[in-house]
């Protein structure tokens, strides 16, 4: 729509400090989400087939003339019709992981085809890649509920979400269209299982009906103040901008971690923006319901993609990759590590370590192939490691006792610990994000570089001084604690 864009143009250039014009239509087509949501609640629970066509038709509209990208409709068309053929017709085991490989491959062309369009451009464009990455998620995830569902298959110790999730047919090709293309979320997310996705269109009771526009509203308006604090900072605070030397001319190394810091949050909020909004028309068409418990109240599920509180107060960097892109985290431990971890026949565990190391490459690859993704995966891996080293040998020294008696001391010390916990975190989170912005490898070397290589350094410096030269036993004979900590391994095998 020419005369869309173009109103969108001036209103990005007048009100909104000039933020590119594609992430303005992905939020309107977010917002047209919401008037959509509500048709879609209307359609009576009975007429399950004209929903699946509604969510079809809509997010052709949405991602076709709203948002111009009738490329990415026709490559998830023509992906999703090989994906079916696959569920379809596929009956060995190897049918999960033929849908895994055939997607991803098609989602790499897609994410090489736009990095060699911006290397030519110079230019950053968002484009359908990310819808695809969604796409990705749910028909992966769909293959292996199928396969969780055949009545023929062992399944050794499958998870409960496994067991919950998985299809015991192979769905229809109209509602197998509808939960693929759902409208609500198909840019931006939340991704689910195909069980979410029934449940919503099963959904024919007004007193649950009459909570979702409180609930996906609120979402919205969580959703519009971060939007307000990126329009408000994104030309202020950029990582960008800390890859060229002038920045630090008369900057301390405080000075750049605060401004790191405060980047951080406004590179975030855009993440915030549409992730919540996406959430709320989500709710608003009814996804999320999960059915009544023993005494007949309704439950939830949560769908959201982000966990804004865990990311922002969490004392442990654990705390803020777990709060962070939610669903995404959701689908690479039961459809990617749990499936490693657990192949062999017996159902024992395989190598934990094969399984994570694994599980990161897939993570890498669902994300593209520009090298400042992949130092920011690697540093987030290690700092996660030598974080939770820390808080091993740490924690035991300032946790409060179960009774919660403790002198005012103590409390002083679990106070300063979590504090100090919440600091390093953010900043060790900001400081590795920083080239998954940047992108480019020689620009993502030189802000480290500029910011003296303080992560990197400090996680090399815990390896050292915990693995290997003794300072976890060292620090519990000073305090007169146990000399083994659970969790660390001592040279005997720990009983579960």
């Amino acid at each position: 729509m020419q005369l869309l864009n173009s109103a969108l143009t001036r209103l990005s250039e007048n009100y909104l400090g000039g933020i590119s014009v594609d992430r303005v239509v992905t939020v309107v087509g977010v917002l047209l989400s919401y008037v959509l949501a509500h048709a879609f609640q209307r359609i009576p629970a009975r007429m399950a087939a004209a929903k699946h066509i509604f969510s079809i038709i809509s997010t052709v509209f949405l991602f076709g003339p709203v948002q111009e990208q009738y490329t990415g409709l026709i490559h998830m068309a023509v992906g999703s019709a090989a994906i079916y053929g696959l569920i379809r017709w596929i009956r060995s085991a190897y049918m999960p992981y033929a849908v895994f490989l055939v997607a991803m491959l098609h989602m790499s062309y897609s994410h090489i085809q736009r990095q060699i369009h911006e290397r030519s451009t110079g230019a950053v464009e968002m484009d359908y890649t990310g819808a695809q990455m969604v796409f990705v998620i749910k028909v992966t995830s769909l293959a292996f509920c199928v396969y969780d569902g055949r009545p023929n298959v062992v399944h050794p110790r499958m998870s409960a979400y496994q067991r919950k999730n998985a299809i015991s047919r192979v769905p229809g090709l109209l509602e197998y269209l509808g939960y693929v293309f759902f409208f609500a979320g198909f840019s931006v997310g939340p991704a689910f299982e195909l069980a979410t996705y029934r449940k919503m269109v099963a959904l024919d009771d007004t007193r649950v009906q009459r909570q979702l526009p409180r609930r996906a509203y609120r979402k919205l308006l969580e959703g519009a103040f971060w939007m307000v604090i990126y329009v408000a900072y994104s030309n202020v605070y950029t990582y960008q901008a800390m890859t060229k030397p002038q920045f630090y001319a008369h900057r301390s190394l405080l000075s750049s971690a605060l401004y790191m810091c405060t980047t951080g949050l406004v590179v975030r909020s855009a993440y915030y923006t549409a992730w919540k909004m996406g959430e709320g028309a989500c709710i608003l068409a009814g996804l999320g319901f999960d059915g009544y418990d023993a005494h007949g109240a309704v439950q939830w599920m949560d769908i959201a993609n982000v966990h804004v509180r865990g990311v922002e107060l969490g004392s442990s960097l654990r705390q803020l990759i777990d709060s962070w892109n939610v669903g995404t985290n959701t689908w690479l431990r039961h459809h990617v590590y749990l499936r490693i971890s657990r192949t062999p026949a017996d159902g024992a565990r395989a190598s934990s370590t094969r399984a994570t190391v694994l599980t990161f490459l897939v993570s890498a690859w669902w994300h593209g192939f520009y090298p400042g993704y992949y130092l920011t995966f690697v540093l987030a891996a290690l700092s996660a490691n030598a974080a939770r080293i820390l808080r091993r040998n740490l924690h035991a020294i300032v946790a409060l006792p179960a009774d919660n008696h403790a002198s005012a001391l103590r409390r002083a010390l679990k106070l300063m610990y979590d504090v100090a916990g919440w600091i390093l975190s953010k900043y060790t989170l900001d400081f590795a994000a920083a080239p998954f912005m940047v992108l480019s490898l020689q620009p993502s070397m030189q802000l480290w570089r500029d910011n003296y290589f303080v992560v990197p350094l400090a996680v090399l410096g815990i390896f050292i001084a915990f693995n290997g030269l003794g300072a976890g036993r060292f620090i519990r004979s000073i305090v007169g604690l146990p000399q083994s900590v659970p969790g660390i391994k001592t040279g005997k095998r720990l009983k579960k």
